[in-house]
């Protein structure tokens, strides 16, 4: 057994989740679009670029990212399907937890399925990385902004628009 001294650190995890983006990020090249927050982030951490939902709407897709498996295969891929996934099926931030990770979720859940209380450490709109027991405490935090979700991303008139464009008139 290795000392803990001798154990590689781990790294902490953000997860910035938002919906019905596409690549509308200045990081993914898309020149209109304001992302002075993200841009840095992206320069700094992992960006996913070859990305593909496993279904065409929110809910069955966070069912996978979750699982890590077809929404399909747990009974999840119809939108707003409430399953009860078998035993077999665990949130991933159930392996990071056992792991040592503190797990946040702030606070969007809404997998077809309801949260175990295994899943998180926290997860609610007060939830956040800041409040693990110690410093030293790996952690991994999700923060879902719902600015982008596809009701949010209309003009007034019911026509899509690019939120970018939207937020630099303001």
């Amino acid at each position: 057994a290795c000392a803990a001294a001798d154990a590689p650190k781990r790294p902490n995890l953000l997860w910035i989740s938002t919906e019905d983006i596409s690549p509308d990020m200045h990081c993914y090249g898309a020149a209109y679009a304001v992302t002075p927050n993200l841009d840095p982030l992206a320069s700094q951490g992992v960006m996913f670029e070859r990305a593909f939902s496993t279904a065409p709407v929110c809910s069955p897709s966070r069912d996978s990212i979750i699982t890590g498996m077809y929404a399909s295969s747990v009974g999840g891929h119809n939108h707003r399907s409430d399953i009860v996934p078998g035993p077999e099926v665990k949130c991933f931030t159930e392996y990071l937890r056992a792991a040592g990770y503190y797990c946040t979720n702030n606070a969007k859940t809404d997998y077809n399925f309801p949260s175990p209380p295994s899943a998180w450490d926290a997860s609610g709109p007060h939830a956040h990385w800041r409040n693990r027991p110690t410093k030293d405490t790996p952690f991994f935090a999700v923060f879902n902004t719902n600015t982008t979700h596809e009701g949010h991303a209309m003009d007034l008139n019911g026509n899509y628009t690019h939120v970018t464009d939207v937020l630099k008139e303001k």
